[in-house]
């Protein structure tokens, strides 16, 4: 292997992977780094393998309420290890895929244990022992761990990813935190028949998502049987007779399994040794162009953001690259791009979809505003669907009616993410959004029907909802 490269990243998650192979295509040498295997927590431990367990249990739900649409199914049943198998299949088939992927591009990987040593060196601990490699340029991609919460040594406590890969199926199940993650198991568990409750510290559920739309789909998973509890935090957990006992100011709640799905810490151990400056929660802080206070080494990802989500990572990948694509061709770095539109996704049923400012954002840093709303009961697609639960909140700003924010509760609508991102991105007015011809039926339809309402032209609603609660 060579000794000299022109950038070497460190961690093979999205954000780290895309860097190596933008940094590739700019025709850079490049090395990529990873101790496990390709594609990071995301691939395989947590976005794929959890959303293709939630595919299999849409499945089953799909399947135990075909009645519903004349469609007769006798015997009709699921099997938790068939599920396992089935998500295992998808994460091995990306894996290989993103080796090739890799190969293709000439990009170099190195499985091993990654430590700096200065910031321009890398040592690597290997089957076959420890190499030094230097570059021009280090991209620091090492992702972030699960937070964890005090309990006793012989609770039945498990993290959000172990939660992913259980041989069978408990009984009960405790899911600490209402994050995207939490919500998330909480409906996959509870869609198997698993009695689930959620607890939530904070006020809401999703507390960094728009409070109507959170408020909508805790009154959702309620009605499909979970007990959602929020204002509850979770002290400690201790075991009792096989069982977990999370301790509340609020009271016990017991359960044969805890889930703890309090978000993710980044893996930022050592990194002030060498002189990169880490915030108290122990994130690497950056400038807009991903730099690290030391001005040849770069962060991204969850090292950067703890929580983030892999396409916000994946983008950041893009920026630190071109950054160090300026910065090798002797330029000074110009100011750097504007804070990204990153949507955020929860994939339960109904889903939700967020992007740019909430409604309480805008109220915190004084803004006008106008918000108007469009139900899905309003909305052919969704009635032949049957799934009329949600609606579709547009946030502008009151003086110039560029759109802000788009919330959505409702079926599938996280695949409405492109066309959601670009409008509030480009902050486009909403006769600029409307003239986008969208198929009928669809449900890409609630969003013109939305942006209809706030240009005063209604179409399939005789007036502008006053709020989203349908």
């Amino acid at each position: 292997m060579e000794k000299h490269w022109d950038v070497i990243v460190i961690g093979g998650g999205p954000a780290g992977y895309t860097a190596a192979i933008r940094a590739k295509q700019h025709g850079l040498n490049v090395l990529l780094g990873e101790k496990e295997e390709l594609g990071g927590t995301c691939l395989n431990r947590g976005c794929i393998p959890s959303k293709a367990l939630i595919h299999c249990a849409k499945v089953w739900q799909t399947v135990k309420n075909a009645q519903r649409f004349g469609v007769f199914v006798s015997e009709h049943q699921f099997n938790w290890e068939e599920m396992q198998k089935w998500t295992q299949q998808v994460v091995q088939t990306l894996r290989r895929g993103l080796q090739l992927l890799l190969r293709h591009h000439g990009v170099t990987v190195i499985k091993g244990e990654a430590k700096l040593v200065e910031p321009d060196k890398v040592k690597f601990e290997t089957e076959k022992g420890e190499s030094t490699v230097s570059a021009k340029a280090l991209i620091l991609a090492m992702g972030s761990s699960s937070v964890k919460i005090p309990c006793e040594p012989e609770a039945p406590v498990i993290t959000e990813e172990q939660a992913l890969f259980l041989p069978s199926l408990p009984d009960s199940v405790v899911v600490v935190g209402g994050g995207a993650s939490g919500v998330e198991l909480a409906w996959l568990f509870n869609a198997l028949g698993v009695k689930v409750t959620l607890v939530e510290m904070l006020p809401q559920i999703l507390p960094t998502v728009d409070v109507e739309i959170a408020e909508g789909l805790k009154r959702s998973l309620e009605r499909q049987g979970i007990d959602v509890r929020t204002e509850t935090k979770a002290e400690k957990i201790s075991a009792q007779k096989g069982k977990g006992i999370v301790q509340t100011k609020k009271g016990q709640i017991e359960a044969d399994l805890v889930i703890c799905a309090l978000g993710r810490k980044p893996n930022s151990e050592g990194l002030s040794e060498i002189g990169i400056q880490i915030s108290p929660n122990g994130s690497v802080i950056v400038n807009e162009w991903q730099q690290t206070s030391l001005p040849s080494v770069f962060a991204i990802g969850d090292l950067v953001h703890g929580s983030g989500t892999a396409h916000g990572g994946m983008f950041e990948g893009e920026r630190a690259v071109k950054a160090i694509v300026e910065k090798l061709s002797s330029k000074t770095l110009q100011r750097g791009d504007t804070k990204p539109v990153v949507p955020i996704c929860v994939y339960s049923e109904p889903q939700v979809l967020s992007v740019g400012i909430t409604e309480q954002e805008a109220e915190k840093i004084g803004l006008e505003i106008e918000v108007v709303r469009f139900p899905w009961r309003a909305l052919g697609a969704a009635i032949a669907v049957g799934e009329v639960d949600g609606f579709v909140k547009v946030i502008a700003e009151a003086k110039t009616k560029r759109v802000i924010g788009i919330h959505i509760l409702g079926h599938d609508v996280s695949n409405l993410n492109g066309e959601v991102s670009l409008t509030v991105m480009m902050e486009m007015t909403p006769q600029e959004a409307v003239k986008a011809i969208r198929q009928h039926p669809s449900l890409n339809e609630g969003i013109k029907e939305a942006l209809w309402a706030m240009a005063g032209l209604p179409l399939h609603i005789a007036k502008r909802p006053e709020r989203g609660r349908w």
